[in-house]
């Protein structure tokens, strides 16, 4: 990891800690306002820098219970590369709930132990990896930091 992509990394996580305690609320982006787990991340990447202002279609917040098309996964894809490794900092987790048809939600590893992320009755927050693992089904390297 150069040093370049070691302060982007930190920068990251420091930009998603100043969203703990957002209220979630899909398809919003402000802080202290209101975010979903996908606009959380999209919003804290603009936010640092690493990527440019992405507009999202309208997306029905119980869309993974109806849709088979993982379109969820499908926009991560576009920006980040899966790698077979453990989670670093700043790596993206994507989760298959039971339930749902396809994955439908993110995180991001903000160390070894812990995660951040939207979610539903609690907004944003940091939570132990562990309550989450046996969801995971894929860990997910932003593009710059994957050597692409």
């Amino acid at each position: 990891m150069t040093g370049q992509e070691k302060l982007e990394r930190e920068n990251l996580i420091k930009e998603l800690l100043t969203w703990e305690n957002t209220q979630y609320h899909p398809e919003a982006r402000v802080k202290q306002g209101g975010c979903d787990c996908g606009t959380l991340i999209l919003q804290s990447f603009e936010n640092v820098g690493l990527i440019e202002h992405i507009d999202l279609p309208h997306y029905a917040q119980d869309v993974a219970c109806h849709c088979a098309v993982p379109t969820y996964l499908m926009k991560i894809k576009e920006y980040c590369r899966e790698v077979e490794s453990e989670p670093i900092k700043g790596d993206i987790i994507v989760y298959h709930f039971k339930g749902a048809k396809v994955p439908h939600h993110a995180a991001v590893c903000i160390d070894n132990e812990f995660i951040i992320h939207s979610y539903t009755r609690q907004g944003v927050i940091r939570s132990n990896r562990r309550g989450y693992k046996q969801y995971e089904v894929g860990i997910y390297r932003f593009n710059k930091w994957a050597g692409e």
